[in-house]
């Protein structure tokens, strides 16, 4: 196998069409479709079937796809070995996460570490979790930003945080006045079975918060009163700010700039484990590591922030009693 050869066949595999992967390749649609044909006559073997569902591998296929990945890896590998020799003044580190976390995290990420680490070369991929679980399986991203629980059991990974999973609410808005405070931890928290008809602002998609709020209603027979529904986190953020109604917000995704305030929902509060994943079986270089501490870094500042925010929010709701 060349080089060449696997990046094509790998293509086709993934895109399972010869038009989307000559797009992807950026080569003709027709120079790839004589490529398949002549690869496939010099071996012996069809690697590919047409169905309806596009190019799906034969058993020899799946075979060379499968082996060309491994081969694929160990290039990759053997790069960020060499890599390694210019001590961190050179490499790429391809990072990948969700959409929706990226402009709560790259704009203190990228800084920092492009200042700390100038002749590194950061490239950013946006991607669902279930996306990203698939990039790393096939080397294509080199750390991967996911919450447990992970779908493929193989990745390893690294943990970052417990976030904490909060009920955003408006201090305009009633329900406000009803929370209590932890007396060992000085938490403001109210017992998620009140929520019940309380106006809510969620998600329209599928989501992990989304997921989240319909375990919570179930778990605990809440019928809320959905007053909107979007796909766009800010557009949320923005309706509770209006006194709309609830939403539900991960720790790490809070604005201290925003004039909403934060529950805990439960006096131990409810959380998610944040992880770094990296591809199975895969060598990780210095850069993969370094810039995985650069990013723990910011979220232990992150979380050292969100506590000052919630101490004050608890301070001025008790003057407010």
């Amino acid at each position: 196998m060349e080089l060449k050869e696997i990046q094509y066949m790998l293509a086709i595999a993934e895109c399972k069409s010869i038009s989307k992967a000559s797009e992807q390749l950026y080569i003709a649609q027709s120079s790839l479709s004589q490529f398949l044909k002549n690869y496939e006559a010099h071996c012996g073997y069809t690697f590919f079937t047409r169905t309806n569902r596009g190019l799906i591998p034969t058993k020899e296929g799946e075979l060379y796809i499968e082996t060309a990945r491994k081969i694929y890896m160990l290039q990759r590998n053997l790069n960020n070995q060499l890599f390694e020799m210019s001590a961190l003044e050179r490499g790429k580190v391809i990072f990948s996460l969700s959409g929706y976390r990226s402009p709560h995290l790259l704009p203190s990420l990228i800084p920092r570490f492009q200042n700390l680490y100038p002749g590194i070369e950061l490239s950013i991929l946006e991607a669902s979790m279930e996306a990203q679980e698939q990039l790393l399986k096939k080397g294509e991203t080199d750390v991967a930003f996911l919450c447990l629980p992970l779908k493929k059991h193989d990745i390893p990974y690294r943990e970052i945080m417990k976030e904490e999973i909060l009920l955003a609410v408006s201090p305009d808005f009633p329900f406000w006045k009803t929370a209590d405070i932890h007396n060992d931890c000085h938490r403001l928290w109210i017992e998620p079975s009140t929520l019940t008809q309380q106006k809510f602002l969620l998600y329209s998609i599928n989501h992990r918060l989304q997921d989240f709020a319909e375990q919570l209603f179930s778990q605990y027979h809440i019928h809320p009163h959905i007053v909107q529904s979007h796909n766009s986190f800010d557009t949320l953020i923005r309706l509770c700010e209006t006194g709309m109604g609830l939403t539900f917000i991960p720790e790490t995704y809070i604005d201290a700039r925003s004039r909403l305030n934060y529950l805990s929902l439960g006096k131990e509060g409810m959380y998610r484990t944040l992880v770094l994943g990296y591809p199975p079986m895969s060598y990780m270089p210095n850069a993969v590591q370094v810039f995985s501490d650069v990013l723990i870094e910011i979220f232990e500042q992150k979380s050292g922030e969100l506590q000052q925010l919630r101490v004050q929010q608890n301070q001025s709701h008790q003057l407010k009693q």
